[in-house]
């Protein structure tokens, strides 16, 4: 296979990937095609490259100069502008994880003063508490994350580009050493226990309810901006009625996930049938009455360590389209330029598995964090 296919298929596969992931749609394909020539490459090599329009490429460029080093370089005798992303591979996934860092900070900075704004009102009823209460959780696990990421971030530097792991604590595997660590765990996932009695407990009052309603949907503006607009309808709505049903704290049922969300019921119905099969919600009955509830059944440390299993699945999804890609490179073709194509794809497919591991042992490394900080609560407690 002649490398021109086999970049064409590398830069269309990336795009998709990342389309709406952090990037906007052609912005990865776009810096790809300059980044897999790995020389200065002018706008007509992109635009045969990716298929792309003068014009989107011209857009895509300012953009991408924003977050990576990418080059403008004029030649002497042409009027023709060239571009280069002056790095290696290594640099640009190091680049990469700086990138996740800075979106995902900007991702939660706007909680705070909705908190703010919501706490005047957490006497009045019960839901704003509980709307409160639930930011406040998705901040500070969200912070956690983040803070993990960037405490780690140098860590990850030095994986990409020794391979090796050089800091103890980022490797630390203490929490498999104790009984007590492991059973707190083991709480820390567990789900929920259904409550055996619940209510719908409406509110009443209709400036309240609109108050209500104006404060979570603020909310799930910025939410939904944050979804990949790669994904489906249905998977769009079950995110988002995952997200509802953990907000609220409480069984609901369809009819209020429609009216909290606006989805469809044959959309609600659909996302709720994958929440049952994944077994991230219970259906719940009430005695003598038809109508369905469904709980949330995931607890926040679950939906944190999912973060990190995301990351690993991505990178697993990647290495595997890689690795097919670089078996199409015929291993006893010569060709000089076949051989640096090959050459860049094996570099990719090795950050990508540094970027695996990272995340692996970001895991244990989070684990470890919340066993301390048991560990420290029992000290002090036992102290008083």
């Amino acid at each position: 296979m002649k490398p021109d296919p086999i970049k064409k298929n590398f830069i269309k596969l990336m795009d998709e990937i990342h389309t709406g992931l952090l990037f906007p749609k052609n912005y990865f394909g776009c810096m790809m095609a300059v980044f897999i020539e790995q020389e200065p490459t002018t706008q007509d090599r992109i635009k045969e490259l990716t298929g792309y329009s003068k014009t989107t490429i011209s857009q895509m460029l300012k953009l991408i100069q924003v977050n990576f080093p990418l080059k403008q370089i004029k030649k002497i005798g042409t009027r023709k502008k060239f571009y280069k992303i002056d790095i290696s591979t290594e640099d640009f996934m190091i680049v990469f994880l700086t990138m996740i860092i800075d979106t995902y900070k900007d991702k939660i900075d706007f909680l705070i003063p909705l908190i703010k704004e919501i706490d005047p009102y957490t006497h009045n009823h019960p839901r704003f508490n509980n709307l409160k209460q639930f930011l406040e959780a998705y901040y500070r696990f969200s912070t956690l994350f983040i803070n993990l990421l960037v405490d780690t971030a140098d860590e990850f530097g030095d994986m990409i580009k020794t391979g090796k792991i050089k800091s103890t604590d980022l490797s630390n595997i203490d929490i498999l050493n104790s009984q007590e660590a492991l059973n707190y765990i083991q709480n820390l996932l567990n789900p929920p226990i259904p409550p055996q009695h619940f209510s719908e407990r409406p509110i009443m009052d209709k400036k309240l309810a609109e108050l209500y309603s104006q404060f979570k949907n603020k909310f799930f503006q910025k939410f939904r901006e944050n979804l990949t607009i790669a994904r489906s309808q249905t998977e769009v709505a079950r995110v988002i009625i995952g997200t509802e049903m953990l907000l609220e704290k409480r069984p609901i049922s369809q009819e209020e996930i429609r009216k909290a969300t606006n989805f469809q019921r044959s959309t609600i119905s659909n996302a709720l049938k994958i929440l049952l099969e994944r077994k991230m919600i219970l259906l719940i009955k009430q005695p003598h009455i038809r109508k369905k509830y469904y709980l949330m059944v995931q607890s926040w440390d679950t939906r944190t360590i999912n973060r990190f299993k995301i990351n690993i699945n991505y990178a697993n999804e990647m290495k595997e389209k890689i690795r097919s890609l670089i078996e199409n490179i015929e291993p006893e073709d010569t060709n000089s330029e076949k051989e640096v194509l090959k050459e860049f794809l094996e570099q990719i497919h090795y950050s990508y598995d540094q970027f695996e591991q990272y995340f692996k042992l970001l895991e244990v490394k989070y684990l470890n964090s919340r066993v301390k900080e048991y560990m420290e609560m029992n000290k002090l407690n036992s102290s008083k």
